[in-house]
């Protein structure tokens, strides 16, 4: 497997990433991953963002996990450590996703152009989760995605009412992001295809079982790979 630490632009931007792939795959899918909130150990180096990363790229995926603005080595607006905590702060407080959005949309431009493919997929976990449905809902490239530790107290499900593309949830049964009454109210609302799966005597932060979601994310995604 091949790791290449990259750069691109993000709204007059750079941005860092890892760009993973096995150097005998031909054409491969791509897929982008989506950190958690920054507050939240949110940052490419994530243990669940890098075993994604990692199982993935080994099985023959090309994918990206970045940083946002602001985050480790990515560039920001800002300019010291007190105004990007408290950038980040007020984008928890008030669910905006907007600028993430934008440095993961400019994170998709980047991996079409680099491995040139029309088999685009998506992961999100916790925050990254909900940037990764938005960004489906409105990237037609992308094919399907999975979300894993969805907030879906933090965000209106009706958002993917009518979202027909395969959609993968995966969420700990002791998840302070969603108790499971809250994600399973919240997937009244998600339209067919979906898939739930809960992870049984695990927490938010999936220590120890990072192998076990991404073989599930794994799973999902080979299904719905078609050529």
């Amino acid at each position: 497997m091949i790791e290449e630490h990259v750069h691109f632009n993000s709204d007059g931007l750079k941005l860092e990433g890892v760009l993973s792939y096995d150097e005998n795959t031909v054409n491969p899918p791509s897929m982008l991953l989506c950190s958690p909130h920054p507050h939240l150990g949110g940052d490419m180096e994530n243990n669940v963002i890098t075993a994604l990363g990692n199982v993935l790229a080994e099985k023959g995926f090309a994918t990206l996990r970045f940083n946002y603005r602001g985050v480790g080595s990515s560039e920001s607006r800002l300019y010291n450590i007190a105004e990007v905590y408290e950038y980040w702060e007020e984008i928890l407080n008030n669910d905006d996703c907007s600028d993430a959005i934008v440095d993961a949309a400019s994170a998709i431009d980047y991996l079409e152009s680099t491995v040139g493919t029309n088999r685009l997929f998506i992961t999100g976990y916790s925050f990254g989760a909900i940037v990764a449905m938005m960004l489906s809902v409105k990237n037609e490239n992308i094919k399907a995605f999975a979300a894993i530790s969805t907030p879906f107290g933090r965000f209106d499900p009706a958002l993917l009412s009518g979202c027909k593309k395969p959609k993968m949830f995966i969420c700990a049964d002791n998840d302070f992001a969603s108790s499971i009454d809250d994600v399973e109210k919240g997937m009244l609302n998600v339209s067919e295809p979906k898939i739930l799966d809960v992870i049984e005597s695990c927490d938010h932060f999936y220590i120890d079982r990072e192998i076990e979601i991404a073989d599930k994310v794994l799973d999902f995604f080979d299904s719905n790979n078609t050529k």
